[in-house]
């Protein structure tokens, strides 16, 4: 596994969420398609979570470096 800082991380997780919601529909980016302790979030919601570095939005960055086998530093 490699070694990335929580901002490069945070970026590389944004740049994901974005493409996703770019390919998906207009009317579909309000839709629910992600759960998270038992949430339900949009795309959008979950671009919004990242950003504001709330828990939610870190804990969805450390899983995303996980699954992109980095170790966040």
């Amino acid at each position: 596994m490699s070694a990335i800082t929580f901002a490069a991380a945070k970026k590389l997780t944004l740049d994901r969420l974005r493409q996703v919601r770019d390919e998906m529909p207009v009317a579909e980016r309000r839709r629910p398609r992600y759960v998270i302790n038992f949430k339900t979030y949009s795309v959008l919601d979950l671009i919004a979570q990242v950003e504001r570095e709330t828990t939610i939005g870190k804990e969805y960055v450390f899983d995303q470096a996980k699954q992109m086998n980095y170790v966040v530093t």
